[in-house]
């Protein structure tokens, strides 16, 4: 790609300033602490940065995961071209994710005791090693990247060497975390590397691309902290509405991540083509796009029986916030998006494309923002309207990633894949 092609406009400018505001902000919320940046209070400590930045920016990020399954564990090789433009984005979604945590935590130089303060009580426990865990398989994805642009031959050949060892590694390491079982990890460890060792010897089907365990691992941790993320608001059942509150919340968290992924994958795909003037496949995000009525309409029904189930349905019909709140997150999110993306036109239109995909993202972060704020309902409690400084850095947060996106697409071989199956 040609950088000389792609010309700063007005919205680059934009997100300098935003990014540059954001950064001077959070300079200001480490120098006079959380209270003076954020209207949090005892009965929302839990607001727009943990709504946004960290609930629904995790399960933006999804498309990583998503595609990688697809691609390599589906057989879904026609979706290559569009692999590490999504693993760029989960990966950058992620360091953003734990930027914007250190920027909430009101102790955040305290972020290591969980590798090595084990409790197993607590979901947040599970959380973090996941996210820290994903993470670095999410380096490990994107470090081919990297080589390729240097021309590290010896460093990608060192890298297809070790990858599977590092993950049996980090997967026994895991096992244990959680289970405190040398038996499990044992167990864990042997299976891996027999898998492993068959795939050398040729006793079973290898990837050549990527290895097998390394893509397994990155599905494994993210699928168990998407879901472990819901699981966190299962404990306050007398603080969250009955709309939001449900011992399904993990599955809820799961199914809406798996809903938003293909979603993300052809709103990037379509503001990279005509950002980044890459070469259009088109007709595979129109693919994706058959897959939408199929993810939102599981998710709708999981959604409708459980409130059903719950005795529960009949609040979505009172004169409250709440119900008001939970009808535009379905209506936005999976009613207008799955009427879309059922049509046969939107599927062959980019226009129809992008809005369906960028209505199901709405839809999530207004879901994530419902469940860590609209959904808290405790009478007695302070209300909770984020500070202007909240908003604006959350703002900077997201211009942040977005450049270091635009940067990455232009300078490293992100679209090369692009090109070689056009």
């Amino acid at each position: 790609m040609n950088n000389q092609q792609v010309k700063s406009g007005p919205g680059v400018v934009i997100l300098w300033l935003l990014a540059l505001f954001g950064l001077v902000l959070i300079v200001y919320r480490f120098g006079a602490g959380l209270g003076a940046v954020t209207n949090l209070n005892d009965g929302y400590p839990w607001g727009l940065w943990i709504g946004v930045d960290v609930l629904a920016g995790i399960a933006l990020a999804a498309g990583g995961f998503f595609l990688a399954g697809i691609c390599h564990l589906f057989g879904g090789k026609k979706f290559h071209a569009l692999a590490r433009a999504s693993i760029t984005t989960a990966f950058l979604g992620y360091l953003l994710f734990i930027f914007a945590l250190l920027i909430d935590l009101g102790r955040p130089w305290n972020l290591w005791r969980a590798i090595f303060n084990w409790n197993h009580d607590s979901p947040m426990f599970e959380v973090a090693w996941c996210v820290m865990l994903y993470t670095f398989v999410l380096l490990l994805e994107f470090l081919p990247i990297m080589f390729e642009k240097y021309t590290w031959a010896g460093f990608k050949k060192l890298w297809d060497a070790l990858v599977p060892w590092v993950i049996i590694i980090i997967m026994g390491l895991f096992t244990f975390a959680m289970t405190d079982s040398v038996g499990w990890t044992v167990t864990i460890a042997v299976v891996l590397l027999v898998w492993e060792v068959a795939m050398r010897t040729g006793l079973m089907p290898r990837d050549k691309q990527m290895p097998i365990l390394l893509i397994m691992a990155g599905v494994m941790y993210s699928t168990m902290h998407q879901s472990s993320l819901g699981t966190l608001f299962t404990l306050a059942p007398h603080c969250l509405h009955p709309l939001w509150y449900s011992p399904w919340l993990p599955l809820f968290f799961f199914l809406s991540a798996v809903m938003v992924a293909p979603a993300m994958v052809i709103f990037e795909g379509i503001l990279s083509e005509k950002a980044f003037r890459l070469p259009s496949h088109f007709n595979l995000l129109s693919s994706i796009g058959r897959f939408m009525p199929y993810v939102l309409g599981i998710y709708l029904v999981v959604k409708v029986v459980e409130l059903i189930s719950r005795g529960t349905a009949l609040a979505a019909f009172e004169p409250t916030t709440q119900a008001f709140s939970w009808w535009l997150e379905i209506a936005v999110g999976v009613l207008l998006p799955m009427a879309l993306f059922l049509s046969p036109s939107v599927l062959q239109s980019r226009a129809g494309l992008f809005w369906g995909s960028l209505l199901v993202v709405a839809g999530l972060i207004w879901n994530r923002l419902n469940v860590a704020v609209v959904g808290i309902d405790k009478p007695g409690w302070e209300t909770y309207y984020p500070h202007w400084m909240e908003i604006f850095i959350t703002l900077g947060v997201f211009a942040i990633g977005l450049l270091v996106f635009r940067w990455a697409m232009l300078n490293l071989p992100i679209a090369q894949e692009h090109r070689e199956v056009a």
